[in-house]
Parts: C-alpha cells; sequence; structure tokens
C-alpha cells in the first residue's frame, strides 16, 4: 500500500499548491450526470464536464499535434505540478481536469508514440498496487488527446467502469490470477485486432485493467472509428462526443451542456454502434 499512500499524500500537496487543480476537483463532486437504462441490468451514465472541453475537441491530426507543446513532457507541464516517480520510467501526476474521482495520469519519460503493446505487464503492475483503482489506456485514434506521448490513466473503482460486456458495444474480458497469462491473452487479441486493422499502426483500442478477488482483469474494448458522424455535424445535430475508454465503459462525457441536455438513449445506441468494432 505504500504507493496508495503517496498518491495520497501528493493529492494533498497538491491541492494545497495548485488552486486550478483544487477548484476542478471540488467541481467534481457537482457535476451533472444522467442515467439511461435498458432493462434492469444495463445502464450508461452521461456526465456535464465543462473543464474537459479541450480533451474532448482536442485535434488529433499529425499537423496540429508537431504544432504545440507536449503537455506530458516534464519541461512543458506546470511548475506547480510534482509527481511520483513509478518503475523507474513513469511519473504518476493528479490529473487536473478530472471526469473521475481520484484521477491520475501516468506518463512515461521518455517522449514516444502511445502505443500499449509490451506495456500491458505495467498496467496491471499499477492495477495490483492500487486495488482501489481502475487503470486505462486510450489508444491514440481512440480518446488519447496527447496520442504523441505515452501515458495511461487511473481513477478510483465504480461498478459501471467494471461492467464488461453488454449488447450495446464489444467488450473483451481477459481474467486470469497470473498477470504473465493476462499479457500473453491480450497479446493474442492484439494479432487477431490487427488482423483486421493491418493498415493501422496500433490497432484501435481501449482497455481497463483492475484486480478484484485476486484475479488480474483486462476489458478490451475493440474499435472501428475514432468518433461518431455526430461529432462532425454543425447546429443541432452536433453531438461533441469523443469516446474514450470510460466512454465505451459506460460513463459518456459531455463537456457542453447542450450535448448533455439533448443526449437520447438512441443517440448512445448509434454511437456506439459507430465507434464499437464487432468480434465474431
Amino acid at each position: 500500500m505504500q504507493l496508495q499512500q503517496e498518491i495520497d499524500q501528493l493529492f494533498i500537496e497538491q491541492q494545497r499548491d495548485w488552486e486550478q487543480l483544487r477548484i476542478a476537483i471540488e467541481q467534481l463532486d457537482y457535476v451533472k450526470v444522467k442515467e439511461f437504462n435498458w432493462g434492469s441490468e444495463l445502464k450508461v451514465n452521461v456526465q456535464f464536464n465543462p473543464a474537459r472541453i479541450q480533451s474532448v475537441s482536442a485535434k488529433v491530426d499529425k499537423s496540429s499535434i508537431e504544432k504545440r507543446p507536449c503537455f506530458l513532457c516534464s519541461e512543458n507541464r506546470p511548475k506547480v505540478q510534482s509527481g511520483i516517480s513509478f518503475l523507474d520510467k513513469y511519473i504518476i501526476l493528479v490529473n487536473p481536469f478530472p471526469i473521475l474521482q481520484k484521477h491520475l495520469t501516468i506518463a512515461l519519460h521518455s517522449h514516444v508514440p502511445q502505443r500499449i503493446r509490451r506495456k500491458t505487464g505495467d498496467m496491471l503492475t499499477l492495477a495490483e498496487l492500487l486495488p482501489e483503482h481502475i487503470v486505462f489506456y486510450n489508444g491514440p485514434k481512440c480518446g488519447a488527446s496527447a496520442p504523441d506521448h505515452f501515458h495511461l490513466q487511473a481513477g478510483l473503482k465504480s461498478p459501471l467502469l467494471m461492467a464488461g460486456e453488454n449488447e450495446l458495444r464489444s467488450c473483451l474480458v481477459i481474467e486470469s490470477s497470473s498477470k504473465q497469462e493476462v499479457e500473453d491473452r491480450f497479446e493474442d487479441v492484439y494479432q487477431y485486432l490487427h488482423s483486421r486493422q493491418p493498415d493501422e499502426e496500433e490497432p484501435l483500442l481501449n482497455l481497463i485493467a483492475f484486480v478484484e478477488n485476486n484475479n488480474y482483469v483486462m476489458h478490451i474494448f475493440p474499435r472501428k472509428a475514432h468518433r461518431p458522424k455526430q461529432f462532425y455535424e454543425e447546429g443541432k445535430r452536433q453531438l461533441l462526443v469523443s469516446p474514450g475508454a470510460i466512454d465505451m465503459a459506460g460513463l459518456i462525457i459531455t463537456a457542453r451542456e447542450e450535448d448533455f441536455n439533448k443526449i437520447k438513449k438512441e443517440d448512445i445506441e448509434d454511437i456506439y454502434s459507430q465507434v464499437s468494432m464487432s468480434i465474431i
């Protein structure tokens, strides 16, 4: 539990020293959330979180990425932002734009592209050391607002985010008491998804990992699109929703109140159908 204690202390110190972060964390208790249900077992929550507007609407094409400084590199982070070393190659940071309680960003020291292959072991190790958290990964075309710098994220567990499969979108579940077995089975899935999308540098996917009942659990959300067509519409037809791992798990983030107010069950079903890849 040593790492968890260090993170708890980091939250205390960062909120004391960083006003923007303190306000963002306080506001998280008051974000609007509405619930949609499909029977008694399946639900999706929609969160209105205006602080996420930059992330949701981020331009992640190569030209835009090259023009802006990387906000995960140490020289570009706010001077007040401090962190904790992890595995001698990552820094654990408090996320200044939280969507979850105890929201963390875990950034690699090196400025290398967002690619998960051969890093799932690190992800599972973090989940093991933070048993009250889920650890998640957004692919470079699946919700990552920094596709040029490898990073994971984490936040407190909730049943909604650990639910796994449902009829709205695909989710492959790997579970084992062996960390190595989860890594090996992920590699098999990765190779299969790569065969479905051979032209992509990395198959489109989101991951959520956690430890539960002494088992390592990994949820894989195969994707076929980065954003739904509603994202690119104009006027009243636009819904600024850019799904990442948390959205795929069942917590859809809206950064504009107009989108939060008008989104309907049919929109949610349509968004999932556009971005989730069916597995046969």
